[in-house]
Parts: structure tokens; C-alpha cells; sequence
């Protein structure tokens, strides 16, 4: 039986290290040449002189198409995310502090590798796979042996393949995630920040005050009463957005008589434009203003007897186990400050298979569709990978373009 074949051989290295004369430990993943992390080493070896406390540097990572990664988040509202994904190749032109390194080229302060016991993190055998590089980061951070900052001048090209072996060796595998949560108390990929939050042994993780800081008040219901149904009466476009969005639901819909839930309904258009298909509605919300819009505008429009609206959050939802056959998350998950917590919520919630839509702006470099109250906006592949750690398979995808760019992701409870 050959190596690749036999489940007792030893997993195959992720990631290599080796000691330097300046005392530091150069990183990298297997899939970077030699010769190419020693081609950006003195510009990591740099950083150590121009950044305070720093305990390991990381190198930008480059494709055809753009920026590959710039440093990693972990401990962040979308969960795993690859700094300036997507981003034009020249767009970080400056260090970035984060959370993490995924993959590609790092050095590491001697003594923050120590403390971090790196040299065992990054054994094969210790079984975090491709999540290895990931879990020394935090694990330096965590100990409080240094920060995390990407070197724009260093730069390295992404090898074609490397996505992939992340996943398949790392985020996908059971024994490198089991491995992972052990260690740290949250997956890799669904950080529940309000659990980090209240995990003393987790402190030095929350660097981050743009994170970490209070979301702006949502005072849009005070100022605008039921503004959504103005928008779908005298808006065209916006019409036209909304039909569709209630069209796909239908289209994917579950058989039965189990009432769909709208989390963060706001002044309930969506749940209205439901009812008026049969479909009885819970719509939900926090905001006490919008409680009260959503029923006079229900009353208006006669759905009031069809749809249930009640105050509370999306992360603490009033409801039993199993009470929904469908769930809507629409123009919601950018507002909240922990997605990860409201989505387990809602796969909670959801019967068996019970169906989940999302929908949410699309992210565009260099701008925010809502500057002051969107806390993140989403690229398709990081709105997929929340959705999935959090308990549901994608079903399917669409997007919304014209006046709105906007990401739609299908799902179902994964039982």
C-alpha cells in the first residue's frame, strides 16, 4: 500500500520552517519555493524595525487577478476572511496588522515562535493540517508574544492550488478543525465573537477595536416610519428587486404549514409581500421603532391578521426549536456585529432542512453602499463559507445587478 494511500502513514506536511542568523524562524507553506520565500525575506526581516512588539511578519500574497491575501482575519464578524480578497493587485500598499497567516511566507520572532510552541503547532502530527499556520498566528497573539502585521513590500505569488489544500487539508477537514476548535474554543471559519468576548483565556485576541467597537444606533425607523414600503410604491427599481427576492423564495420554498420567520424584518415589507401569498410570517426585529412601523404599515395594507411582528434579536430569538420551515435574512447580516451567533440562531430555529435566504450588498473595493450603518459587506465566497460553518448547506447562489448589486445564498439546515 502506498504512503498517499495508507490511513496510519503521517499526514503530509503543510508547512516548513527553518532558523535564521538573526534568531528569527522563516514559514512556509509547502506550496511556496525555497527560493521564493528567501526572495522576500529581507523585507519581512525589515518590518521587525519598523514595527513595535511585532511577533511575526507575513508576506502579501499575489494572482493574475488581483490580491490573493494580505494577512488574515479569524476573529472578525465574517469569520475566516483573506484581507483585500478581491482587491486590484497595487491596493495595499502599506503594513496591515491582522489576525493571522494562512498560508504563503512569514517570519517569526525566535522567541514569540517559542512561546508559541510553533515548532509542535506546525509537526504534522499534531493534526491541524492546513489550518497550522493559522492556529501559530493566533496562538502567538493569544500568549501575548507579539502582533500580527502583512508587509505589502514583501510579495509573494499564490501558488494555483493553495485555496484548495486549505480547504480540503484545513477548514474541510474534521480532524484539523476538531483540532483547531479544541485548542482555541471556536472554528476557524465561524468565530462566535460573543463567546471570544467572554472567554478570559481569549483577551489578547481582541486587538481589533474596529471589531470590537459598538455598532452605530439603527435610527432609520425613527426618521423614516415604514421607508421600505414607500420605497417598493414609488421606486421602480426597487419593486422590482424586492418581487424578485420574494419570487426566489417561493420558487425554493418548503411544503407545509409552518410559519417562515424574517429576522430583522424592519418595517416587515418582505413578510408583508409574503403573506399576500398565503404564507403566514413572524417578522422579527429589535428595533422598537420598526416594530411599531411594521405594524401600522401591515394594518395599511391589509396583512396585519397574516403576519406576527415581535421585538427581539437575531442572535437571541424568542422562538422554540423547530418552529420555522423557512427563515429570511434580507439586507440584515452587514448590520450585525456577530453574523455567526444570529445564523447558528436561525439554523436553531428552522425545522429539519428548513430553508435559509440570504441576501445582502455585494462588496465593491474602495466603497460601502451604506458608510454608517453596514458594518461588513460581503464577497459571494465569504457570504458562502459563513453561511456553511454555521450548520446549512448551499442550495444555490444568484445575484441582483442594475441599480443594486446585491448577493442572494440559498441554503438548508444541515441535519
Amino acid at each position: 500500500m502506498s504512503a498517499t494511500t495508507d490511513p496510519l502513514a503521517p499526514p503530509a506536511p503543510f508547512a516548513a520552517f527553518e532558523r535564521l542568523p538573526s534568531g528569527r524562524v522563516l514559514v512556509r507553506d509547502t506550496g511556496i519555493d525555497p527560493v521564493d520565500a528567501r526572495r522576500v525575506l529581507p523585507a519581512l526581516e525589515d518590518a521587525f524595525a519598523r514595527h513595535d512588539a511585532l511577533g511575526m511578519a507575513v508576506a502579501k500574497r499575489l494572482r493574475a487577478d488581483g490580491i490573493s491575501a494580505h494577512g488574515a482575519f479569524v476573529v472578525h464578524p465574517k469569520g475566516f476572511v483573506r484581507n483585500g480578497r478581491g482587491a486590484p493587485r497595487d491596493a495595499e500598499r502599506f503594513d496591515r496588522e491582522v489576525d493571522a497567516c494562512d498560508a504563503g511566507v512569514a517570519v517569526v520572532d525566535g522567541n514569540a515562535f517559542t512561546v508559541a510552541r510553533g515548532d509542535a503547532i506546525l509537526d504534522p502530527r499534531a493534526g491541524y493540517g492546513a489550518l497550522a499556520m493559522l492556529a501559530m498566528s493566533l496562538e502567538i497573539r493569544r500568549r501575548r508574544a507579539g502582533r500580527v502585521v502583512a508587509v505589502s513590500a514583501a510579495v509573494v505569488d499564490d501558488a494555483a492550488a493553495g485555496d484548495d489544500v486549505v480547504e480540503t487539508r484545513g477548514f474541510r477537514c474534521g480532524i484539523a478543525r476538531g483540532h483547531f476548535r479544541a485548542h482555541f474554543g471556536f472554528d476557524a471559519d465561524a468565530c462566535d465573537l460573543d463567546a471570544v468576548a467572554r472567554n478570559p483565556a481569549l483577551a489578547s485576541l481582541r486587538w481589533n477595536a474596529e471589531v470590537w467597537g459598538a455598532p452605530a444606533p439603527f435610527a432609520k425607523y425613527d426618521e423614516r416610519g415604514a421607508y421600505h414600503w414607500n420605497l417598493y410604491a414609488t421606486h421602480d427599481a426597487y419593486r422590482r428587486r424586492a418581487d424578485a427576492i420574494v419570487a426566489f423564495l417561493l420558487a425554493n420554498l418548503p411544503a407545509g404549514d409552518a410559519p417562515i420567520v424574517d429576522v430583522g424584518a424592519g418595517d416587515a415589507l418582505f413578510a408583508g409581500l409574503l403573506s399576500r401569498t398565503g404564507a403566514r410570517v413572524v417578522a422579527l426585529d429589535p428595533e422598537a421603532a420598526a416594530v411599531a412601523s411594521a405594524r401600522r404599515a401591515l394594518d395599511e395594507a391589509g396583512c396585519a391578521d397574516r403576519v406576527e411582528c415581535t421585538q427581539g434579536s437575531a442572535e437571541n430569538m424568542p422562538f422554540a426549536d423547530g418552529s420555522f420551515r423557512a427563515a429570511m435574512l434580507l439586507d440584515v447580516v452587514e448590520h450585525l456585529r456577530n453574523p455567526v451567533a444570529a445564523l447558528r440562531e436561525m439554523r436553531r430555529v428552522l425545522a429539519p432542512s428548513g430553508m435559509l435566504l440570504v441576501a445582502t450588498p455585494a462588496w465593491n473595493y474602495g466603497r460601502r453602499n451604506d458608510p454608517v450603518y453596514h458594518l461588513d459587506e460581503y464577497r459571494e465566497e465569504e457570504l458562502v463559507r459563513q453561511i456553511r460553518a454555521c450548520g446549512f448547506e448551499i442550495s444555490s447562489t444568484a445575484r441582483i445587478r442594475g441599480a443594486y448589486d446585491d448577493i442572494l445564498a440559498l441554503a438548508r439546515r444541515a441535519d
